[in-house]
């Protein structure tokens, strides 16, 4: 049988302007609660929100697709111009779903690594959108009963940077001249 709905009026009051943090972080709901009380005691009642699976790993087209990361990119930009947004705070959260389905049987400590550089993209990948831009990067995970934050370090660390840079490289598509006798 088919649930009935009825109208709903919200006792939250609408207020017209636009929040000026963006928060973009994965769509696992065990978060979402201990997000929006971070950006609280940040400073942010409120907050614009991009979350879906992934979050900011949808910003990285490496971690993710290049059709996945232009669409992610583009709505960022439009909600951090659009809105006037001053602060976006990117996260990432331990057992995630969308690292273990992508990066299956990768150890932890890996996926872990792999999800503070995706962070770290991300922030490149949305300081274009505004000259003043605040991004800040946090890695959440569940520590007794509580949700933590680690704020985590914009910079990227040379093992990081190799391991991103050996990704990126792609093979001559022109095969190589065959040596001179």
């Amino acid at each position: 049988m088919k649930k009935e709905y009825s109208m709903y009026i919200a006792e939250t009051p609408y207020e017209a302007t636009h929040p000026k943090a963006l928060a973009i972080y994965c769509s696992d709901g065990r978060f979402t609660t201990a997000v929006e009380e971070l950006l609280r005691h940040l400073g942010h009642e409120r907050l614009d929100t991009l979350t879906m699976p992934g979050g900011p790993a949808l910003l990285n087209f490496w971690t993710a697709s290049i059709l996945d990361a232009d669409q992610v990119g583009r709505a960022s930009q439009f909600l951090i111009r659009g809105h006037g947004i001053e602060q976006v705070v990117l996260l990432a959260h331990a057992g995630c779903g969308y690292y273990r389905q992508r990066f299956p049987g990768r150890a932890s400590a890996e996926v872990k690594q792999t999800q503070l550089d995706d962070l770290r993209v991300a922030a490149r990948a949305l300081a274009s959108a505004r000259r003043d831009l605040d991004i800040t990067l946090y890695y959440a995970s569940p520590v007794d009963g509580k949700v933590r934050f680690d704020p985590v370090d914009l910079a990227i660390s040379r093992v990081s940077e190799n391991k991103i840079l050996r990704e990126l490289s792609v093979p001559s598509a022109a095969p190589e001249a065959p040596a001179t006798p």
